[in-house]
């Protein structure tokens, strides 16, 4: 069934809003488990110039992933009162491409820091 199925216009948007939503959020999640835990174990950021550079490279992306989703929160807000009018279709655009560059930063971030950094 695909969303243009739905009797709603907006319905397939909330959806894909609702999954991006509950995806970041756990993504935030994962990455506050991740600093605690590293903490936890004596990684803090003061113990070497990798781990400084660690919590601040990956903890910057954090703040903008929380940024995001009240963005995305807000754009749900103004899509139901205002429905697809064309400021809001403007501000969703923006807000897509805000997200994917965070997408692309990630896959950076993952990329360098995770994956490099398990190579001898």
């Amino acid at each position: 069934m695909s969303c243009h199925q739905f009797s709603h216009p907006n319905l397939g948007t909330f959806f894909g809003a609702v999954v991006t939503f509950l995806l970041g959020a756990a993504f935030l999640n994962l990455e506050l488990r991740e600093f605690h835990d590293m903490i936890a174990m004596g990684a803090a950021p003061q113990r070497s110039a990798f781990l400084s550079a660690f919590f601040t490279l990956v903890g910057c992306h954090g703040p903008h992933v929380a940024v995001g989703l009240a963005w995305l929160v807000l754009m749900m807000v103004q899509l139901s009162i205002r429905g697809f009018q064309g400021v809001v279709l403007r501000r969703l655009h923006c807000f897509s491409l805000f997200w994917h560059a965070l997408d692309i930063i990630w896959v950076l971030i993952f990329t360098i820091v995770y994956l490099m950094g398990v190579l001898p």
